[in-house]
């Protein structure tokens, strides 16, 4: 693939992973959304459709999930690499979707703090953030 290609292509995905974050309130179900926007820790916690709202939330992880691994793999071409981002991003959502349905049903009884954070692995593509520095590391300490 052609340099200004790639990296045109990672753009692009870029945008996608923006476009998801500014369309979120009509892209999917989130009552939380206004509820974290506001003085959270006196409000009190919405009603809200708990399966839909996980539904929703775990069909936004795997957007974001798969357009990252796209961009993790222009990056770095090298199957085995999307293969382990592949696993790590299926064990993170399976950790962190049980723990934040615990903190929704006990309606954050243990804190908001460790809800909202595991929340924003969920519907935020932070783990990409993370991997491209940890296979640029991997790659050039394999290099040597």
């Amino acid at each position: 693939m052609k340099f200004k290609s790639k990296y045109l292509l990672i753009f692009l995905l870029i945008i996608i992973l923006a476009s998801i974050r500014f369309f979120e309130e009509k892209l999917f179900y989130d009552p939380l959304l206004n509820f974290f926007k506001q003085d959270f820790i006196n409000a009190l916690f919405p009603e809200f459709n708990l399966h839909h709202h996980l539904w929703s939330v775990s069909l936004r992880f795997w957007f974001n999930s798969l357009v990252s691994l796209a961009i993790l793999y222009l990056i770095f071409q090298k199957k085995p690499l999307i293969k382990i981002a592949f696993l790590m991003y299926a064990i993170i959502f399976l950790i962190c979707l049980s723990l934040y349905y615990y903190f929704i049903i006990t309606e954050f009884q243990w804190g908001f703090t460790a809800g909202f954070y595991i929340r924003r692995i969920l519907i935020q593509p932070v783990l990409l953030l993370l991997l491209i520095p940890a296979f640029w590391y991997t790659e050039k300490e394999l290099r040597q």
